[in-house]
C-alpha cells in the first residue's frame, strides 16, 4: 500500500529543496520535516513562497506564544492514562516512553506553529492583505541553535509496515476526523517503531472515538486556531509577492486539506496520546513533562 499524499520525503531531497528542509528543522526546532511542507515541495516554486511568507512569523514571540496558547484546555478524556506495568507488558519500556514523549512534543510543537501558519498562507491566498508590520518592525530572526541532537527513527511508508501495524496506524488515523481524507498523518507512522504504544492507546481512545469526544476536541482546536491566526498573525504578516502560478491549485488544495482536516486534528491528538502515558519519573528523577490533568 502506497502512501496516499505525494511527499518528497526529507531522504530523498536535493538542491534547493533539501536547503528549504535543513531551514525548516533548525527554524521549528524539530529534527523532521512535517508531511504539509513535504507535499508542497511537489509542486513548482510552492515551498520556497510559501515558506518566505511564514518564516519572517518566527521572527516574533507571536506565532510561538500563539502555538503555545493554542493546546491550553484541551479536554483530556478521563480515565485514558495506563500505569506503566500496561507499557512495561507489551514491550514499551520506560526508555521507549521517554522517546515517545518526546516525539510527541516535537510533533506537538511543530503542528500548533505550522496549522497557524498555513491558516495564514490559506488567507492570503484568499485575497486577504496582512498587515506587514514584520517587515516594519525589522524584528532579528529568532531560531534555534541548529537541530535538535536527539537521534529520530525514520519515518516508515505504509508499504513497510507489516499488516497488523499498517492497520493500527490506519484505525488511529480515523480518531477525531470530521470528514474522510486519503491523507494519513506522519505521527502514527512514526509511532509504528513502538507498536506496543499504538495498541494500547488504540484501546484506550477507541470509547472517547465513538463518543465523538475527539472530533469534537479536532473542531475546537481548528476554530480556536482561526481566531489566533486572524488576532495575533494575521495584523504582523510580511507582505508577498504573488505565488507561482503552475503550483497554486494544487498547493490551494493541500493547504486546504491539511488545515481542515490533517493538523487540528493532530494537535489534539498529539496531547491526547500524551495523556495515555504513565506520570513517571525521568532521567533526572523528576516527573516527566505531561501537560494533560
Amino acid at each position: 500500500m502506497n502512501d496516499p499524499i505525494p511527499a518528497i520525503r526529507e531522504q530523498d531531497a536535493t538542491g534547493d529543496t533539501a536547503a528549504l528542509f535543513a531551514d525548516l528543522r533548525t527554524t521549528l526546532g524539530v529534527p523532521f520535516v512535517n508531511l504539509i511542507w513535504r507535499h508542497l515541495a511537489t509542486m513548482p516554486g510552492m515551498l520556497r513562497w510559501t515558506w518566505s511568507l511564514v518564516k519572517p512569523l518566527h521572527a516574533t514571540p507571536a506565532l510561538r506564544l500563539a502555538a503555545e496558547m493554542l493546546p491550553a484546555g484541551i479536554d483530556i478524556p478521563a480515565g485514558i492514562r495506563q500505569p506503566a506495568a500496561v507499557f512495561d507488558a507489551v514491550g514499551v519500556d520506560m526508555r521507549d516512553r521517554r522517546a515517545i514523549r518526546a516525539l510527541l512534543h516535537d510533533y506537538g510543537a511543530a503542528n500548533a506553529m505550522n496549522l497557524l501558519s498555513l491558516l495564514l498562507v490559506q488567507a492570503v491566498l484568499a485575497g486577504e492583505r496582512p498587515g506587514d508590520m514584520v517587515a516594519a518592525g525589522g524584528a532579528a530572526a529568532r531560531e534555534r541553535d541548529g537541530t535538535p541532537a536527539r537521534n529520530l527513527p525514520p519515518l516508515p511508508g505504509l508499504s513497510e509496515l507489516s499488516p497488523p501495524i499498517r492497520h493500527l496506524v490506519l484505525e488511529l488515523d480515523q480518531f477525531g476526523r470530521s470528514a474522510p481524507t486519503s491523507a494519513v498523518a506522519s505521527l502514527y507512522r512514526h509511532l509504528a517503531h513502538w507498536p506496543g504504544f499504538l495498541a494500547v492507546t488504540h484501546a484506550a481512545l477507541s470509547g472517547p472515538h465513538r463518543a465523538g469526544s475527539l472530533r469534537a476536541e479536532h473542531e475546537r482546536i481548528r476554530g480556536r486556531a482561526t481566531v489566533l491566526m486572524r488576532s495575533a498573525l494575521l495584523p504582523i504578516a510580511p507582505a508577498s509577492l504573488p505565488p507561482p502560478a503552475a503550483g497554486l491549485a494544487a498547493a490551494q488544495a493541500g493547504i486546504d486539506l491539511f488545515t481542515g482536516q490533517m493538523i487540528g486534528r493532530m494537535v489534539a491528538m498529539g496531547e491526547i496520546m500524551l495523556g495515555v502515558l504513565p506520570l513517571e519519573a525521568d532521567d533526572t528523577g523528576r516527573e516527566a513533562p505531561v501537560r494533560s490533568a
